[in-house]
């Protein structure tokens, strides 16, 4: 009915850690690497349509992210992420994507704000 919408389900991780210093009485505090590890499950409707070897795209996504600290807990909030990409065609099932989007979580009670740029294979059936 309208072959330019389509729904997407966005699974994503990010993993990583920072050198954080302990606040402490002493002239010199010790430093620990915290580790942290995010995943977002997102659903929503993408807008697309076909220019040539193009496929530019829109989307509005939402659901949840979880994110886990190795010291401070974990904590799970709503997450939403909007953006769009162009996807380069390869061959019929194939294509290659540049994509980024808006991403805003709020874990721990704070708004995060940030951008997610990705590239790769895309396969089409």
């Amino acid at each position: 009915m309208f072959p330019f919408v389509g729904l997407v389900a966005d699974i994503s991780g990010t993993y990583g850690s920072e050198e954080v210093t302990i606040p402490c009485p002493q002239p010199i505090c010790p430093a620990i690497s915290e580790g942290a590890h995010e995943q977002n499950f997102l659903f929503g409707p993408r807008v697309s349509a076909p220019v040539g070897k193009f496929r530019p795209f829109a989307e509005a996504l939402f659901g949840a992210g979880h994110v886990s600290l190795d010291v401070g807990g974990s904590d799970t909030s709503f997450a939403t992420a909007i953006g769009g990409g162009l996807d380069y065609k390869i061959s019929r099932p194939l294509a290659w994507r540049f994509e980024g989007d808006y991403v805003q979580t709020r874990f721990f009670g704070t708004t995060q704000n940030n951008v997610r740029l990705s590239t790769g294979i895309v396969l089409r059936f």
